[in-house]
């Protein structure tokens, strides 16, 4: 009862991103509008939530119920939720119940802000420019298509503006991590390694992250991950050392040595063959599986859609009349399209009934507009996910505008239709209107 009203309300949200009407199939206005279904999406939800039940704290109201059923027996949902993700949770937990013990690490702002402002050589000028004995950390993450994750990072020393390797190492992190998880893991081995360096004097580590995220937890860590808290806590150890450590962001697969090679290490470290100690299960893993669930049973359920939680980037910008346009042709409820519950008419070329699927496909009046939108797609016309790729936008709404179909009734074609010549003609063989009587 509850789910069929939040229906109603969901489904009119639908109508109302698309600006279809009601005898819309609910299949292709969920499509449209870009929706997952709502059952599954509410299933995502609860999966969501149980997965951060297990990482409350013990003392916690809501806290992970144990085996026994009567535990929180006066919440008996909790249980209910607590199987939807038994399946996900295997091994050693991320602890994020721990309370971090040292600050953050700052961060200064990148010599090179962005990718497309020859970082390369802004990075090594930037490098010149460090005084010697300045050590200079390059870490990154990798995870591959199997889940298998690794790191890898590399210290480098500066001596008359140059960089000179001291130390490298790579790990492995099982399977159920991610990349984040990864880049955060490797500045803890860097700096743990450099912990136990003898190296003088004593002076200032910059940590070269291409990760921003990474950067921004590890100065605010106000999630508590794990692997972000064991690092600060090291880098906290630096600091008593006498180290002046700071991070900065580093553009990746830019040419800047330092990041390849950890990038190279990284890869090198998924294929080990021992995971590293400090080997867990994630939280951002298990939301991630939680994702990839809800995308695997969107596109089950709606076929033709193209699953995502982020709005679709090719319809940022573009007028609703002109996606209402398309989705009207989509489900052939556009203007020229007859009601669903009457039959259409003969179109004038004599090929179909007058509807937009054959006006977009067929119709020889539409051919010379037909061939120019051709020369900006691809794929197989007929079907329905020509319509829906995003790659054939731009050419589908050149189409549409020049025709006016799906916007009006009164479709623009290539040459006049046979009955609009006849109509003409017998205009013109009429005679005259003969005014004579009214002449003065």
């Amino acid at each position: 009862m509850l789910t069929s009203t939040l229906k109603l309300t969901y489904n009119a949200i639908a109508r109302w991103i698309t600006g279809l009407p009601y005898n819309t199939r609910i299949t292709n206005l969920l499509t449209l509008a870009h929706l997952p279904p709502m059952e599954t999406y509410l299933d995502y939800l609860s999966l969501r939530f149980a997965i951060r039940l297990h990482f409350l704290p013990a003392h916690h109201a809501l806290g992970r119920p144990r085996a026994d059923p009567t535990t929180h027996s006066y919440l008996p949902g909790l249980h209910r939720l607590h199987d939807l993700s038994r399946h996900l949770i295997v091994g050693k937990l991320e602890d994020r119940t721990t309370a971090s013990t040292a600050d953050g690490i700052p961060k200064i702002t990148s010599p090179n802000p962005d990718k497309t402002t020859s970082p390369q050589e802004l990075h090594g000028k930037w490098i010149r420019s460090l005084p010697d004995h300045t050590i200079v950390i390059y870490t990154d993450g990798f995870k591959l298509d199997s889940g298998a994750t690794g790191c890898g990072w590399v210290i480098y020393n500066v001596g008359n503006q140059q960089l000179f390797r001291v130390m490298e190492g790579s790990c492995h992190l099982g399977n159920r991590a991610e990349g984040f998880d990864a880049e955060l893991h490797a500045v803890q081995e860097a700096t743990t390694a450099l912990l136990t360096a003898t190296i003088t004097p004593r002076r200032r580590v910059f940590i070269c992250i291409d990760n921003q995220a990474a950067t921004d937890t590890l100065q605010f860590n106000k999630d508590n991950h794990e692997y972000a808290r064991r690092t600060i806590e090291t880098t906290a150890q630096l600091r008593l050392l006498g180290w002046t450590v700071s991070t900065v962001w580093c553009p990746s697969h830019c040419g800047i040595t330092g990041n390849e090679h950890a990038d190279s290490l990284a890869k090198m470290g998924t294929s080990l063959p021992t995971p590293c100690q400090y080997s867990l299960t994630t939280k951002v893993w298990l939301q991630t599986q939680a994702r990839a669930q809800l995308l695997q049973r969107w596109k089950q359920e709606l076929p033709l859609s193209n699953p995502s939680l982020s709005f679709p980037t090719h319809l940022r910008g573009v007028d609703w009349a002109d996606t209402r346009a398309l989705w009207r042709v989509f489900c052939n409820r556009s203007p020229s399209d007859p009601h669903p519950n009457k039959t259409a008419d003969p179109y004038p070329c004599g090929q179909d009934e007058y509807t937009s699927h054959h006006l977009l496909r067929n119709c020889t009046l539409l051919a010379q507009r037909r061939s120019q939108m051709q020369l900006l797609t691809s794929g197989d016309l007929e079907s329905l996910t020509f319509l829906t790729n995003p790659k054939n936008w731009v050419g589908i709404r050149n189409f549409l505008r020049g025709t006016g179909l799906g916007h009006t009734t009164n479709i623009t074609y290539d040459r006049k239709p046979a009955w609009a010549s006849r109509d003409e003609a017998s205009d013109s063989d009429s005679p005259e209107p003969d005014f004579g009587a009214f002449e003065p």
